[in-house]
């Protein structure tokens, strides 16, 4: 398909894979921090944002990541930057058709209108065991030093040529778009007839 796999000699690039890899997330209001008796208590990011060597307790995941981080940095940037990678229904919310007609037009119209999501095809021999995708909404980062040692067993393979050159525009599209309601420009008449077929939204001032 659409992978290569590179053995442990080449560097940490733009667009490799790796699995699995740590992903965390911190509450600011609920964090249990290990006190001096040796006990977890709760507390928040306000009450602790000032001291040093805090110990916290927090869930961990092991996910699918693909190297975000340019090539120019990865060999020598302290941490490298990681899209999180999940199963094409959970990053995509999208119903999965039966049919491959649909899917066709599913994969080749819907990934060039969503920004937020790049397409991995299901593939046993990378370890896809479903259609996947690229979840540009989380980023996570892990150490260069603790990837290049444990490289050998962590990366998969990587995104080849032409996967990559999309993969690549794709996250340039992603950051650089500019968020915005499209009917904003419509009058009175046209959000009435945008709101019924793709609504419900809220209205613009100038449009109640």
């Amino acid at each position: 398909m659409i992978f290569e796999y590179p053995d442990k000699s080449q560097p940490i690039r733009q667009g490799d894979i790796f699995y699995p890899l740590p992903l965390m997330a911190l509450s600011l209001n609920n964090i249990a921090v290990l006190s001096e008796d040796g006990k977890f208590k709760q507390t928040s990011w306000e009450m602790i944002k000032n001291e040093t060597n805090v110990v916290v307790n927090a869930p961990i995941k092991p996910v699918w990541g693909v190297v975000a981080t340019q090539d120019c940095d990865s060999n020598h940037a302290p941490v490298i930057s990681i899209f999180e990678i999940g199963t094409f229904n959970e990053i995509t919310k999208i119903s999965q058709p039966s049919k491959t007609k649909s899917w066709v037009s599913l994969i080749t119209q819907k990934s060039r209108l969503n920004a937020r999501w790049f397409y991995l095809p299901r593939d046993e021999t990378i370890g896809f065991k479903e259609r996947m995708a690229i979840n540009f909404h989380v980023v996570f980062h892990i150490f260069r030093d603790d990837l290049e040692k444990n490289v050998e067993e962590l990366r998969k393979g990587k995104l080849n040529k032409i996967a990559f050159q999309h993969y690549r525009e794709s996250i340039a599209q992603y950051f650089r778009r500019y968020p915005y309601d499209e009917w904003y420009p419509l009058n009175n008449e046209e959000f009435e007839e945008y709101n019924k077929n793709k609504g419900p939204v809220d209205p613009f001032e100038w449009q109640k």
